[in-house]
């Protein structure tokens, strides 16, 4: 929730004694309110929790009570799949999450790539294979490189990948990736039981530059479920959005929709369908200053480590003496200056051109007072033009509402965390011991994400 923040900009500071000819202005001096030990504790307390994956084949043996046990891998061999073939996929329109079937029909085959197409739907054969060998030649041994390997031969037994071109999956996705395709059937009805993504053919065409980099976008994806499977979302599709561009394909504009919405949080990501464009730019851009600024063996470590969001960034710049906080703050002036030669380059992007963020406010007159509101890990850009030297004073909450909710009583609640690909548990033991009969009342607030949680 953005808190809220006011700012007072006025001219002719007062000053005492006289300045030195040529002398540097002194550095402002910036006073933080800091938090309670109590708060602080609490604060801790988030980061440090280890939240655990989410295993659904213990989750479909407990809760579905199967009798049999629910195989890792489906296929004892290896099936062997011929350009000709037809296959009947569960596919699903990802703005609705309707889920249909669909017949498709190989049309062609490399050594690690299946590419299947919906009977009835027009693809240009040449402009096919052409994308087939340009992910086999260059974006598979790239992304393995750099993010790691998916799991292979995988749930199929098969080191196959299946990419499924198909329509009517929905208007906001050029293509996805379904994690219940790793799994069998015992535990997800839709699963079609091996390594695949799928290519919405009513939004890209194979043969193009960014059909390339959704293939490239959709691999990563694949890769990092198998290597860590509930990284924070935003993490996950800045890597994606890296993906692309480290294969020298377009990440289709979403740096721009960043742009547009600077006052869009990083470490966040919406629900909704076709919201996440701005998401997509901030993620996409601060992984590449990440890489530009520290190298790639510190972007590797990662995406190599066990923690998830901010805290594996924490963890890799603390062999660098630096914070996460910190780094935010330079990303912010570097996507605003853009200037590499400032300081030690960290104040712009030596490889990639960005967009100028949009002015949230200019100011041109003085004295002037504002009130507003920032998201956490967001920004406004305010321009203060004019003559002479201008003072500035800010004040701004240091505290933030962890969910837009006040406890029922008191100053705490009870909260489960949030994740994705998690396993969120509230325990707690009760003593009936002596007790026919218990009822437990409790004062709920919830925020689920519909047709996933």
């Amino acid at each position: 929730l953005p808190p809220q923040a006011e700012y007072t900009c006025s001219t002719n500071p007062k000053r005492t004694g006289k300045a030195k000819a040529n002398a540097p202005t002194p550095a402002p001096r910036i006073v933080r309110t800091p938090l309670a030990p109590a708060e602080r504790s609490t604060e801790e307390l988030l980061a440090e929790v280890e939240v655990p994956e989410r295993d659904p084949v213990k989750l479909a043996t407990r809760l579905k009570k199967l009798d049999r046990p629910i195989p890792v891998v489906v296929n004892e061999t290896p099936p062997r799949y011929q350009v000709g073939d037809r296959e009947v996929f569960w596919v699903s329109n990802q703005d609705t999450k309707e889920h249909f079937t669909i017949t498709a029909t190989l049309r062609c085959v490399t050594p690690h790539v299946y590419m299947w197409v919906e009977e009835g739907c027009e693809v240009d054969q040449e402009a096919l294979e052409k994308s087939a060998r340009r992910f086999e030649e260059q974006t598979y041994p790239t992304n393995r490189a750099f993010f790691g390997s998916e799991w292979t031969p995988g749930v199929d037994n098969d080191p196959h990948l299946s990419i499924l071109h198909a329509r009517g999956l929905g208007d906001s996705v050029a293509g996805y990736y379904s994690v219940a395709d790793q799994y069998s059937r015992l535990i997800n009805p839709y699963s079609n039981e091996r390594e695949m993504f799928y290519i919405n053919l009513d939004s890209i065409q194979p043969g193009t530059d960014f059909y390339d980099g959704v293939l490239a976008h959709e691999f990563q994806h694949m890769i990092h479920w198998a290597l860590d499977r509930n990284e924070d979302t935003w993490v996950n599709e800045g890597l994606s959005e890296l993906a692309s561009y480290l294969n020298g394909y377009s990440v289709g504009g979403a740096d721009f929709f960043y742009s547009r919405s600077p006052d869009t949080q990083l470490t966040s990501w919406p629900d909704g369908p076709g919201e996440a464009g701005p998401n997509y730019g901030a993620s996409y851009l601060f992984m590449a200053y990440f890489l530009e600024r520290f190298g790639e063996e510190a972007m590797k470590a990662v995406v190599a480590h066990p923690a998830n969001g901010i805290a594996g960034f924490e963890a890799v710049l603390a062999e660098r003496g630096l914070r996460f906080e910190d780094v935010f703050a330079d990303w912010l002036i570097a996507n605003y200056l853009d200037d590499p030669h400032l300081e030690d380059g960290r104040y712009g992007y030596r490889e990639l051109e960005v967009l100028s963020p949009r002015l949230d406010q200019t100011h041109d007159r003085y004295p002037v007072q504002r009130s507003t509101t920032v998201h956490q890990y967001g920004a406004d850009y305010i321009e203060l033009s004019g003559e002479g030297d201008v003072a500035i004073e800010f004040r701004g909450s240091t505290r933030v509402k962890l969910v837009p909710n006040e406890p029922h009583s008191g100053r705490f609640y009870w909260w489960s965390n949030r994740g994705d690909n998690s396993d969120m548990t509230l325990t707690r033991p009760f003593d009936l011991r002596g007790l026919s009969q218990a009822t437990l009342e409790v004062w709920l607030w919830y925020d689920i994400e519909e047709d996933w949680d």
